[in-house]
Formats: structure tokens, sequence, C-alpha cells
């Protein structure tokens, strides 16, 4: 990766994130208009943050650095996300749990999809 590309793979990851996560919280059971709302904006706030300190991470201190950084930065996400989805979602899910899922199948299928597509 080069400071070049990082831009398109920002706006690439930002999109299938969004996709991933508002699937996935609709097949949580939150299917509103707002539930999804939520889901878009909480990502548009933390998901440019994870993959820029991500690919700061990867070249300031090496790929080897990634992964541990990376795991840390999810672990606060998803504790982030669940306190905002706590205050907004409307359906009755445990907000935390909603989170969890949402940021472990985003996570998941965007290291398949790196690993295997782009």
């Amino acid at each position: 990766m080069t400071l070049e590309q990082l831009p398109l793979i920002m706006l690439r990851a930002l999109a299938l994130t969004i996709l991933i996560e508002c699937a996935a919280a609709w097949l949580l059971g939150a299917r509103t208009k707002r539930d999804q709302t939520t889901v878009v904006l909480v990502n548009l706030l933390t998901n440019p943050l994870v993959v820029s300190l991500g690919a700061a991470t990867s070249l300031w201190l090496g790929f080897k650095a990634v992964r541990p950084v990376t795991l840390v930065m999810e672990v606060l996400v998803v504790v982030i996300e669940g306190a905002v989805y706590k205050k907004t979602l409307i359906t009755e899910k445990n907000p935390y749990v909603v989170s969890l899922v949402c940021n472990l199948a985003s996570f998941l299928i965007g290291e398949v999809l790196n690993r295997y597509v782009f």
C-alpha cells in the first residue's frame, strides 16, 4: 500500500463496512430507518479512524505491528459503538452484542475480501 492508494482503500473499506454492518444489524432486528441510519453514522465516525490508524501503523511500525493494534482498536470500537447503540437503537437486542456481531462480521468478511479479492 502506498499513500496514493490510501483514499481509495479507505472509501472501499467504509462502503463495505457500512453495507456489511447494516445487513448484520438488520438481521439482529435493527430494521427501522432510524436504527439503520444510526449504524451508518456510527461507522462514518469509527471506520475512517480505524483504517487510518491501521495504515499508519503499517507504514511506521511495519506489518507485524498491525494485528495487535487492530485488535485493540476493534475492541474499543465495539465498546464505543455499543454505548452509542445503547442510547439510540430501538431494537431490544443487547446493543453491545449488536456492535460485536456487526464488527466481527465486517472484520472477518473484510479479511476474506482483502485476501482473495482485493
